[in-house]
């Protein structure tokens, strides 16, 4: 049987494909800085780090608003606020909970400050020394104990309390943070819709 089968022509296609829709190559990549004139002169100074990092945080050459670049100053300010708060507060109570401070303060001439102690883990406890007081740690000279007694603290209580507040601080400090940040994304949010 021979059937008549009817078939249409295909049409002749032509596929273009770009190998490079965008000039790119490793040794322009491999340049430090090719993406900003005033980096791309190279590390000749100290300026190129500087200006590596200043760009990210140029907010005038992101937006023109002032509110928002005020916005995102201050939110920086005090996020970074919050994060010396919790070192701080982690400081003090390193202090409180593992160094000999109280004993320190009854003796500071015979007493060595410490407030390392290395566990006794695959025999590294002998790097703990006698520091005078019974008590057996690394000795500090960071005058963080001389600091503390500068400044009124007297007990490990006060140290404790001092943490603790150190720690409600950098809480705090984070509030700002976040309603900036709602408003920074209200007001982007509502660009986009």
């Amino acid at each position: 049987e021979d059937s008549m089968i009817i078939r249409s022509p295909e049409p002749e296609v032509k596929i273009l494909v770009d190998r490079d829709p965008i000039k790119t190559s490793f040794e322009e990549w491999a340049r430090p800085g090719h993406f900003s004139r005033t980096i791309a002169k190279g590390p000749d100074t100290t300026t190129w780090i500087w200006n590596l990092h200043a760009d990210a945080h140029d907010f005038d050459s992101h937006t023109n608003d002032l509110e928002e670049i005020s916005r995102k100053v201050f939110s920086a300010h005090f996020g970074q606020l919050s994060i010396i708060f919790l070192w701080l507060s982690g400081m003090y109570f390193h202090g409180a909970r593992f160094s000999n401070y109280e004993a320190w303060l009854s003796d500071p001439t015979h007493i060595g400050p410490s407030a390392q102690v290395v566990w006794p883990i695959v025999g590294q406890e002998i790097l703990n020394g006698d520091v005078g007081g019974g008590f057996r740690g690394i000795q500090i000279t960071s005058g963080f104990f001389q600091i503390w007694r500068a400044s009124g603290i007297t007990s490990e209580l006060q140290l404790y309390c001092t943490a603790i507040g150190a720690l409600i601080f950098a809480a705090l400090m984070l509030l700002p943070v976040g309603s900036i940040i709602t408003k920074l994304l209200q007001n982007w949010l509502g660009s986009k819709m």
